[in-house]
């Protein structure tokens, strides 16, 4: 039956109406393009933001200090609540809380072989480079025996480390001493930092400049927990601190400020929400662009049945089956959505892999001040494509065996007489 007078007959069909197989194959190659690219650039934007935080430990807290709104117990409305040691004792009370890490902050000037620039120094304990993703480019961060020893050691950021490399002649600052608003510290380690415009960003043992500071209270906490692992169990959880920090600083329950509470668990899942949302947007446009492509290919079939009504009649009289009548007319269905879905979806992967190329090679995607990416990799998995066009295939001939099937119920000589 797949004989060489078959393909022929198909494919001489096919050159008969070279436009309306154009026009009808381009709706199904554009579907499945456009169906790539979207999925692709949804990829792209998902990976970009997933990839600020996927080094960072997700079950964490950041609690800031702030200025109160509503007057309470004799206080009055603007008073600033300043975190202290009472609240780590607290939160390391809390049996959802697993480590504790205070953050002292000091900004100053950083001066190495009579060249300096400003620098902003966080004292913080070694689990904060995982709750931050800090990346360590060079050297190490902060370990338990620099807390235990009160070293002073510092790491700096890898601007501050290129521009004292630049300008010293040096090969590696790894080791070398620099002063910190007149006090020496020993670098051991360089990493890639959020540093805001001209000024360096460090980071040195929370023991040692809590001890040199004679620092008991703090603008921000980060702890990390355990065991809360919804949105609903995080938001409690933030109630229930807030209440407890309400009653340990004397301002209202009801206080929207006094202190800020951010749970990175939280924004993850509402970020991961919003992520599915889009994605399930860009699957509903993508099946729609494909759907118009099956009833491109549904409606080209019934054309072309409509006008082979009276081979149709001629080839029953002279003893076609039904079976071969059929399956010629189901396999033109075939061979459209075939190959032009198959260029769709080498298209729309081939743009996709040149755009990733291009983006990787120019740093495209990624904000240089901040650090920070926005789009990257975009590009869908393989098998989300050749499934697609599989689908889009079988749909196409599942779209051209309704007009065949009724074609071939037609009797030789209805379909002789048809006009």
């Amino acid at each position: 039956m797949f004989n060489r007078d078959f393909w022929s007959e198909i494919f001489m069909a096919l050159r008969r109406n070279k436009l309306r197989t154009i026009l009808t194959g381009f709706a199904i190659s554009w579907g499945i393009f456009m169906l790539i690219i979207l999925l692709s650039a949804g990829n792209g934007l998902k990976n970009g933001v997933t990839s600020n935080f996927a080094d960072r430990i997700k079950n964490t807290y950041t609690i800031w200090s702030s200025s109160t709104e509503l007057p309470y117990k004799g206080h009055k409305a603007g008073r600033f609540i300043m975190l202290s040691n009472k609240d780590i004792q607290l939160l390391e009370s809390l049996y959802q809380v697993d480590e504790v890490s205070p953050v002292v902050s000091k900004g100053g000037t950083l001066i190495f072989s009579e060249k300096s620039r400003s620098i902003y120094i966080e004292g913080v304990k070694p689990i904060y480079k995982n709750i931050e993703g800090i990346k360590i480019l060079e050297g190490r961060f902060i370990n338990e025996r620099d807390m235990k020893t009160k070293s002073k050691v510092v790491i700096i950021d890898e601007n501050t480390n290129k521009e004292f490399l630049r300008t010293t002649g040096e090969t590696s600052m790894i080791g070398k001493t620099v002063y910190i608003n007149g006090l020496s510290f020993t670098v051991v380690g360089v990493c890639k930092a959020n540093a805001w415009g001209e000024r360096g960003m460090g980071y040195a043992p929370y023991s040692t400049l809590q001890a040199i500071y004679n620092v008991n209270e703090y603008y921000q906490l980060i702890f990390t927990t355990k065991g809360l692992d919804t949105k609903e169990e995080n938001e409690a959880f933030a109630k229930e601190v807030r209440k407890k920090l309400a009653a340990l600083h004397e301002f209202s329950p009801d206080e929207q400020r006094g202190v800020w509470i951010e749970s990175q668990m939280v924004n993850s899942l509402e970020t991961m929400r919003i992520f599915n949302t889009i994605s399930i947007f860009i699957w509903v446009i993508g099946i729609a662009m494909l759907i118009s492509g099956v009833v491109g290919v549904s409606n080209i079939m019934r054309i072309t049945v409509k006008e082979r009504t009276n081979e149709i009649g001629i080839r029953k009289a002279l003893g076609a089956k039904p079976r071969s009548i059929l399956l010629s007319i189901v396999m033109e269905s075939l061979v459209i959505t075939t190959i032009f879905g198959y260029i769709g979806m080498i298209c729309g992967v081939g743009v996709m892999e040149i755009v990733n190329m291009v983006m990787e090679a120019s740093g495209a995607g990624t904000n240089s001040e901040m650090g920070m990416s926005v789009f990257v990799n975009p590009t869908v998995d393989i098998q989300i494509v050749v499934m697609a066009t599989v689908v889009l295939i079988v749909s196409g001939v599942a779209a051209g065996f309704a007009p065949a099937w009724k074609s071939v119920k037609v009797k030789p000589i209805e379909a002789m007489n048809y006009r």
